[in-house]
């Protein structure tokens, strides 16, 4: 293949928009947005300047309020969110690469992890398609196992990752030299691990993680070179 498959999902996700557009309301104090994609309580968004801002309360693709913890400016039109953290391999290889990039969990969430082994279909000259795969990608973000309930799960964390396959989608879709995805299939976790049958419960990376499993066909057309 002319470029290994891990490689066109990290591509995919570097193009994703990870900004929030916002505008202020003088008669509810909050900044409002149609779109809040991957914001949530408790997470970073920062300006242009750099200054960092916490999100203290939100409504999802309502409003939000968040205070500054860190440099200057205040919050503007179009606010930055944390990228999401890519990784790409086995259930080993994954929590092991995962677990040596930054001690602190919170600089290295969102996850979006691509499940190796990676199966593909690659076409033939006389078909205009380069290749098809069936993927399997988790959208992951910490969560709170000590005071969350299954809700709090699902509406602070997989909820946001939720929108974030939706932007993942619509980077896909914008891209001419993929088939637009259609339909997608998603598994969700309000925590992400294994559950044994004494109850314990182990996670799958090193952390306490909700979120959703995308499941779909990437189809990529080939692209008009000179070879």
């Amino acid at each position: 293949m002319k470029h290994d498959i891990s490689n066109i999902i990290d591509d995919i996700i570097s193009g994703m928009d990870s900004t929030i557009a916002l505008e202020y309301d003088v008669v509810t104090f909050k900044w409002m947005t149609c779109d809040s994609k991957w914001a949530r309580i408790g997470k970073i968004i920062t300006n242009s300047l750099g200054g960092e801002f916490r999100i203290t309360d939100m409504e999802p693709n309502a409003w939000i309020e968040a205070i500054l913890v860190k440099g200057s400016g205040g919050i503007e039109p179009i606010m930055n969110l944390s990228e999401p953290f890519a990784i790409t391999g086995t259930k080993m290889v994954a929590n092991l690469e995962w677990t040596k990039a930054n001690p602190n969990v919170m600089e290295k969430t969102p996850i979006i992890w691509l499940l190796e082994t990676i199966r593909f279909v690659e076409s033939g000259r006389d078909k205009p398609i380069q290749f098809e795969s069936d993927l399997r990608l988790f959208f992951l973000d910490e969560t709170n196992v000590a005071q969350y309930m299954t809700k709090d799960h699902r509406n602070n964390v997989v909820r946001p990752m939720n929108q974030m396959i939706d932007e993942f989608v619509r980077t896909i879709n914008s891209n001419r030299n993929f088939k637009r995805i259609l339909d997608t299939e998603r598994i969700t976790f309000s925590r992400f691990g294994v559950e044994r049958d004494n109850g314990v419960f182990q996670n799958v990376l090193d952390a306490n993680l909700s979120g959703v499993e995308l499941r779909f066909t990437l189809t990529k057309f080939k692209e008009n070179c000179i070879c």
